[in-house]
C-alpha cells in the first residue's frame, strides 16, 4: 500500500495504546521505512513502538536538536530519540535548521523535512493532532500525500487546502483521511 510512513501527532498523547497497533498493523503490511520527530507525547510514543518490534533500523528520526541533547527543551524526548539510534535508527540532527534558528521555526521546519522525506509514495499519520499537528498535516497534503488521521472525532479542517475529513481505514484501522476537494470540470 505504501512504501513510507511519516508518524506524528500530538504533543500531549500519554498511551501508546493507539499507536502500538498503526505500527503493528503497518509492519505486518510491509511498510519499508518510518519518519518521526524528536518531540515529546506521540512522537516518542511512535519511537518506543518500532524500537520494542525491532524495526528501528527503519527509522529516520527528524531531531530539532542536536546529539547529546543540545539546543533541547521541555518537549523534546532526548531520551527516546537517544534509544532509537541506539537500536539503530537514522537521525537528522538540527533538520529544523540551527540553534541560530528560533526553536518554533526549528521545529516546524524539521516537521516539514519529516513530510518530505516520505515523498513520492509514502502517508503522513497523525495521532490525535492538534492545531501544531494540522499546519503539518496540511503541509503534507499540499504535497498531495495521503494524510490520516487516529483521533476520536474528526480534526479541524486543513488550513489551506480544500477538502473534508472522511470515515476511513488504514492497515484495517478506523481512522479517518483527508480527502481532497475535487475540481469541477467546468
Amino acid at each position: 500500500m505504501f512504501s513510507s510512513l511519516m508518524l506524528g501527532g500530538s504533543r500531549s498523547l500519554s498511551s501508546a495504546s493507539v499507536v502500538a497497533p498503526v505500527v503493528s498493523a503497518s509492519l505486518a503490511a510491509g511498510v519499508q521505512s518510518f519518519s518521526g520527530g524528536c518531540c515529546v507525547g506521540a512522537d516518542a510514543l511512535c519511537l518506543s513502538s518500532l524500537v520494542s518490534r525491532g524495526a528501528a533500523p527503519r527509522v529516520s528520526v527528524f531531531a530539532s536538536f542536536g546529539q547529546g541533547g543540545q539546543g533541547a527543551c521541555s518537549l523534546s524526548a532526548v531520551s527516546a530519540v537517544s534509544s532509537a539510534v541506539a537500536a539503530g535508527a537514522r537521525v537528522s540532527w538540527f533538520a529544523g535548521g540551527s540553534l541560530a534558528v528560533p526553536l518554533a521555526a526549528r521545529l516546524v521546519q524539521r516537521s516539514f523535512a519529516c513530510v518530505r522525506s516520505v515523498a513520492p509514495g509514502g502517508a503522513c499519520v497523525f495521532f490525535a493532532p492538534g492545531a501544531g499537528s494540522l499546519v503539518v498535516a496540511s503541509f503534507a497534503a499540499s504535497l498531495s500525500l495521503p494524510v490520516f488521521a487516529f483521533s476520536s472525532t474528526a480534526p479541524a479542517s486543513l488550513s489551506g487546502v480544500a477538502g473534508a475529513w472522511v470515515v476511513s481505514s488504514l492497515f484495517g484501522l478506523p481512522c479517518f483521511s483527508w480527502s481532497p476537494a475535487q475540481l469541477g470540470l467546468f
